[in-house]
């Protein structure tokens, strides 16, 4: 379940939706790395989980800040 947003600042809403390591590693590598598939995403050399990668990417997804 999301919850509303802390404050309308876009420095807060930013952390709130990207603020842990393993949101910001995806971003990274679909925005600068050009990776497009899940199974690019989990041979990245960070190794996340794959129960991890889903979870975040459904996340990110949700809160439309994924790359399509």
């Amino acid at each position: 379940m999301e919850r509303d947003p802390r404050s309308a600042c876009p420095i807060s809403l930013a952390l709130e939706a990207v603020g842990d390591r393993w949101s910001l590693l995806v971003l990274r590598d679909l925005i600068l790395r050009g990776k497009s598939r899940y199974q690019e995403l989990c041979n990245s050399e960070e190794r996340i989980a794959t129960n991890i990668l889903a979870g975040r990417l459904a996340r990110l997804e949700r809160q439309g800040r994924c790359i399509s």
